[in-house]
């Protein structure tokens, strides 16, 4: 570990579209918990935002409160009042949101009155939510003022949230006091190649492998969420030091029983989730449910709100603030994903609790020491039937992955061995330059 007296002096700004929002995502949870044992480990942290509204519309936002615990905020065209922030730069925001706030409060009669009306005139709606892809290059207006919070905080190290981002760098490219690093979360342009061959219909910005060596260049250190995608960056771009940084995971204890039969999925709304899930229902669990009748599957997280129609013993939970007991209950936990890259965070998640899973390939990527052991992989329907019918009428197959599955989470997915090395780097770096000045 870093002296504390040196760490106090560390100072790392995050570049961000997004809020970190606690138990929303994978992404945001991974951010959130590297962000944490920084501030453990004594860095003095902000967070630079630059979406000027945060949460895609409203002209008003409060920063959630763990963010706003580890982190100063700072926010594009935003006044931050405590966790309050609000957006004053364009007047027509708050009449518009004044406007829809007051439509969705009018009964539904009237609002049927107004649908009809519009229809026969071809009257405009009142208003519009304009949305723009996430993933595009870092906008003019985003550089600057990312730009104008590098010359205020000035900061030691500087990451940015996924490699879109990364043209903010080049408002510092000669200043190489300022370590620069991509927090990449996985291979842009390998997943936009897998959603396409699975046939996804994918609101994403077109990313090749060209494009995206050009912006992963712009920094010094590229950190990965797993080893094969630590390979992968460092044949992409060979100039860059790449840093292989899982998510942690702390092990979790049992207060509820097991839920005979019971299967768990975990998801946000990302394309990845909706498209594997899918997969699952329809072509997988109703196999699983003609051999064992009595099973049972507990969908939690925004994926819910994607998946339409009725799936016999499948309970849609939505959003689930503590997942403790779910896990808890859950004698298997799926991750039947078809794309993407990454760390399947869910996996991780899973293991933590100490249950066994089944995957697909793409699943596990990341993490093969576990397959055969925590994980069983399976990529047809048949198989990943097959897999479940396993785990679930074999109590001791099943015992033995839940005792592997922690085992692996405490050796290797420790705060302290997924973050330290980030943190060595970063002061063996600035020592360097303390040494040259």
């Amino acid at each position: 570990m870093l002296k504390e007296d040196i760490n106090r002096h560390i100072k790392i700004q995050f570049i961000s579209r997004d809020v970190p929002v606690e138990n929303t995502a994978g992404n945001a949870t991974y951010l959130l918990d590297f962000m944490r044992y920084l501030r453990q480990a004594g860095y003095e942290i902000e967070y630079v935002l630059t979406n000027s509204s945060p949460n895609g519309r409203t002209p008003w936002y409060i920063i959630p409160p763990t963010l706003a615990t580890l982190a100063n905020v700072s926010v594009k065209n935003n006044l931050k009042i405590g966790r309050l922030l609000l957006r004053f730069n364009s007047l027509s925001d708050w009449l518009i949101e004044l406007v829809r706030l007051a439509y969705d409060r009018l009964p539904e009669k009237l609002k049927n009155i107004y649908r009809s009306a519009r229809n026969k005139r071809q009257i405009k709606p009142l208003y519009v939510i304009s949305t723009q892809k996430w993933d595009i290059l870092a906008t003019p207006e985003e550089v600057a003022f990312t730009g104008s919070q590098f010359a205020r905080f000035k900061p030691d190290v500087v990451v940015v949230n996924y490699a879109w981002l990364s043209d903010v760098f080049d408002v510092i490219s000669a200043d190489l006091s300022i370590l620069k690093v991509i927090l990449t979360h996985d291979i842009l342009h390998r997943r936009v190649a897998d959603l396409k061959q699975i046939g996804a219909h994918i609101d994403i910005s077109e990313w090749d492998r060209n494009k995206e060596v050009v912006q992963l260049r712009k920094a010094q250190v590229l950190l990965a969420i797993q080893e094969e995608d630590a390979r992968f960056f460092k044949e992409m771009v060979s100039q860059c030091d790449v840093i292989s940084m899982p998510i942690s995971a702390v092990c979790h204890s049992h207060t509820n029983k097991q839920v005979p039969g019971r299967c768990l999925f975990v998801g946000s709304g990302a394309d990845h989730n909706y498209y594997g899930l899918k997969w699952f229902l329809e072509d997988v669990w109703l196999r699983v449910i003609e051999s064992m009748p009595n099973v049972t599957l507990h969908v939690c997280g925004f994926v819910c709100n994607l998946i339409q129609g009725n799936y016999p013993n499948v309970r849609f939970l939505g959003r689930v603030d503590n997942l403790e007991s779910e896990y808890g209950a859950a004698e298997l936990c799926l991750v039947p994903l078809l794309a993407g890259s990454g760390l399947k965070i869910k996996l991780v998640e899973a293991m933590s609790y100490g249950r066994a899973c089944i995957s697909t390939s793409v699943g596990v990527q990341g993490l093969q020491e576990v397959v055969g052991s925590a994980v069983l992989v399976a990529d047809t329907p048949e198989d990943f039937a097959a897999a479940m019918h396993t785990v679930l009428t074999k109590k001791a197959k099943r015992q033995w992955m839940e005792e592997q599955a922690h085992r692996y989470a405490i050796a290797k997915l420790s705060p302290q061995a997924a973050y330290q090395p980030f943190v060595d780097y970063t002061h063996q770096y600035l020592q360097q330059l303390s040494s040259k000045q």
